[in-house]
């Protein structure tokens, strides 16, 4: 099964959460209670996120954190693989793996195929769709409720 881990998983809702607030400075008390993960989670994942430069630390007083000027317009890809590295979906689609039994194997172009459009579809939603998904809503089943937040 294709999953990103939970940790991945909540530090794009950091990101997200960040992204709704326009370059305001949000501590990481506040940032915890906004996405209901524990505080510890939190400041361990604004460290990572803020290594890859992806959000900006500020100390002192006034301090918190905020998106990297250039974070929300990134993919989903990109920021999964920032996140969790290579994103292939079995090891015969990895860019920097050979499988053992490539030149026998029936179905390893499909698993590339699959792979190269699930790639394609990641790139095409960027962290700014997320929070903003009406560029997206045509592509959403009429069952999954999207949310439209209050901003």
């Amino acid at each position: 099964m294709l999953r990103i881990s939970k940790m991945t998983d909540y530090a794009v809702l950091i990101l997200a959460n960040l992204a709704l607030h326009d370059n305001k400075l949000l501590t990481a008390k506040e940032i915890a209670s906004e996405t209901h993960i524990s505080l510890p989670t939190t400041q361990k994942i604004l460290k990572k996120l803020n290594r890859k430069n992806l959000v900006i630390s500020k100390q002192g007083a006034s301090g918190g954190y905020t998106l990297n000027s250039q974070t929300k317009s990134l993919s989903v890809a990109v920021l999964l693989e920032k996140l969790d590295g290579d994103l292939s979906i079995t090891q015969c689609s990895s860019n920097d793996d050979q499988c053992e039994v490539e030149d026998f194997c029936n179905i390893g172009n499909a698993w590339q195929m699959i792979n190269q459009r699930v790639q394609w579809a990641l790139n095409d939603i960027t962290l700014g769709d997320l929070i903003h998904p009406t560029r997206i809503e045509q592509f959403i089943s009429t069952n999954i409720p999207v949310s439209r937040g209050n901003h």
